[in-house]
């Protein structure tokens, strides 16, 4: 079956898998500095995403409220969810938009 070797293939490529020996301690090391990196890159373009939006919006509205943060959460949730389809862009936006005005409506409270 073609999608099974697909499957099995990207399986393949993604996991390191047991080997015949235990990794080292300076293995471990530099794979969970790898990981940790990209994951910090990941987070930094998010934050700076949704700080950015929020801003441009509330400039362009000149109101500031929590509808800002529900338009930038639903500006970035729905443009990261759109690399994957227009279904994930839809539940990007409403969930980054509800995860927005909670943290929002948190700090102001």
């Amino acid at each position: 079956d073609v999608m099974q070797e697909r499957r099995e293939a990207v399986v393949s490529t993604q996991s390191t898998g047991p080997t015949d020996r235990p990794q080292t301690a300076r293995e471990v090391y530099r794979e969970m500095a790898s990981r940790s990196k990209s994951y910090g890159k990941s987070f930094a373009f998010f934050g700076l995403s949704l700080s950015g939006a929020e801003c441009v919006i509330e400039s362009y509205r000149a109101k500031s409220g929590v509808e800002n943060s529900l338009y930038a959460g639903c500006l970035v949730g729905g443009g990261m969810g759109l690399r994957a389809g227009v279904m994930p862009g839809c539940v990007g936006c409403v969930g980054f938009a509800a995860f927005s005005a909670a943290i929002d409506l948190y700090m102001k409270s």
